[in-house]
């Protein structure tokens, strides 16, 4: 079974963001992370302070293999999405490298819990033969 790790932001008791970091086994654990979210609240303080909180799932070593889905809260139920798969992290980061970036816009909650998912029951290599154009 792969661990998947979650980094979020938010605010705990006051206006500054705080980091935080856990070790994922299951989607259902990634699902809880996005529903104990203070969704209203921070968006409320992302308009007031023009800074905001979100998520980074990541299934890997960002230093080489990985694949991460980022979600951001833009709206009370839907954010935006953003999936980086690195099959092959290349000589230098450049040659012969491998990778997909994909770009869902907006989607609402239940749609990127399902495509956070995919952490949890594919492989990286998978992953990027799936969104390879």
């Amino acid at each position: 079974m792969s661990l998947v790790k979650v980094f979020y932001q938010q605010r705990e008791n006051g206006t500054e963001l705080v980091n935080h970091e856990r070790d994922l086994k299951f989607h259902r654990e990634a699902c809880e992370t996005i529903d104990n979210y203070p969704w209203e609240k921070e968006l409320e303080l992302f308009e007031e302070l023009g800074e905001g909180g979100g998520f980074f799932f990541t299934l890997g070593d960002m230093d080489g293999k990985f694949a991460s889905y980022q979600f951001t809260p833009v709206e009370s139920d839907r954010g935006s999405l953003d999936l980086q798969v690195v099959s092959k992290p290349g000589f230098i980061g450049i040659f012969g490298r491998k990778s997909v970036s994909v770009d869902f816009k907006l989607v609402s909650i239940p749609e990127a819990k399902q495509h956070i998912k995919e952490l949890f029951e594919y492989s990286i290599d998978s992953l990027y033969q799936k969104y390879r154009k």
